[in-house]
């Protein structure tokens, strides 16, 4: 079995993990309103926080939409909206 790297000093020394909720490819790309495709092509660019656990690929909710507060243009909600109307349930 594979040991995980060690971690650097002042990081904390417990066991790894993920906090908050934990969505896969499908469920991401139905929090953003993209294609599974588009998910994984930009989590390959590093375009988008995500983890890999074991040969998964995850994200965390929350890290996803931090992301996006980060980046200029329009608001979570305003995104949410524009998928809304894109998939006709607005």
């Amino acid at each position: 079995m594979r040991t995980p790297p060690r971690k650097k000093a002042g990081i904390g020394t417990g066991r790894r993990r993920l906090t908050g909720a934990v969505l896969d490819v499908a469920g991401a790309a139905e929090l953003l309103g993209v294609t599974e495709k588009v998910i994984r092509a930009r989590a390959a660019r590093m375009l988008l926080p995500h983890r890999r656990w074991g040969k998964r690929l995850v994200f965390v909710k929350r890290e996803l939409e931090d992301f996006f507060l980060t980046l200029p243009g329009c608001s979570v909600e305003t995104a949410i909206e524009g998928v809304a109307v894109r998939q006709g349930s607005a």
